[in-house]
């Protein structure tokens, strides 16, 4: 690839381009060498102590209670609430949807209200450990993690299985918490189980992050030289005209027949 290719590649961190997250990504650009670009990653935009943060994704939500059923109406957004610049831009929708989260058992609950701001899994008291984790020292530290108003989340997964605490109330986030973690505005509806739900939202490269990468890219192919071969133009439904080119082809070739038959008609 590399001899075709001009290449920039190298690793990304999501709070760079205004997520509140702390999510790194391997990125790589390559643009032919014959269009006489080198290819650039989008560059840094937030500083670390620009860093957007937990609290200004989601402190407005903190009145609205989540319900745990999928399904549910949308739930009204309190009119009044502290403007971050971070909520104006997710915040485009009156109402809410998949504001949705996990019903927990009794254990759960006592282990929510245990911990702090910051601490995990290894920071409960051994009693409320043993009746469920047979190897609790294997246990990754974003088990049962609090998170911390005043810092970006760590990246974001699948936050029903590892069941991430609100930092101020004791519950597991909702949905649509993890959802503006990610940077996916209020309007954006996800479908289908809770748990598909929770893992779409974990899969997602956070939309800020790939707006970056998409605007620098689209950068980058408009300063080309020499612009990439197309076989064929564009028709109105978007394919190219090359199957428009052949039924001419036909037609020409039908017409030079016909023509040839009446010129032999004629003769004879």
């Amino acid at each position: 690839m590399g001899k075709a290719y001009f290449i920039d590649d190298g690793v990304l961190n999501s709070a760079w381009y205004g997520a509140p997250q702390l999510r790194e990504r391997y990125i790589a650009f390559g643009l032919r060498k014959d269009l006489n670009v080198q290819p650039k990653l989008p560059t840094r935009v937030y500083q670390e102590s620009e860093y957007r943060t937990v609290h200004d994704a989601i402190q407005d939500l903190e009145a609205v209670a989540p319900v745990f059923e999928i399904g549910a109406p949308p739930l009204p957004l309190p009119g009044e609430f502290k403007v971050t610049t971070l909520t104006e831009q997710l915040r485009n929708a009156s109402e809410l949807v998949n504001h949705i989260t996990t019903e927990t058992r009794e254990t759960a609950k006592k282990r929510f209200e245990a911990l702090e701001p910051g601490q995990n899994f290894h920071d409960l008291d051994r009693s409320l450990i043993e009746d469920t984790y047979t190897r609790p020292e294997r246990t990754q530290n974003s088990i049962y993690l609090r998170l911390e108003y005043q810092k970006p989340s760590g990246t974001v997964t699948n936050v029903r299985k590892s069941m991430w605490i609100h930092p101020k109330i004791p519950r597991a986030i909702s949905i649509r918490e993890a959802a503006r973690l990610q940077t996916f505005p209020d309007n954006f509806e996800f479908i289908g189980t809770k748990d598909s739900q929770y893992q779409q939202v974990g899969n997602a490269v956070p939309p800020m992050m790939a707006k970056a990468i998409a605007e620098k890219l689209a950068d980058l192919l408009d300063s080309c030289n020499t612009p990439p071969e197309v076989q064929g133009g564009l028709s109105d439904d978007g394919f190219t005209d090359s199957r428009t080119e052949k039924q001419n082809d036909v037609e020409n070739k039908g017409q030079e027949h016909s023509a040839r038959n009446d010129r032999q008609e004629v003769s004879a």
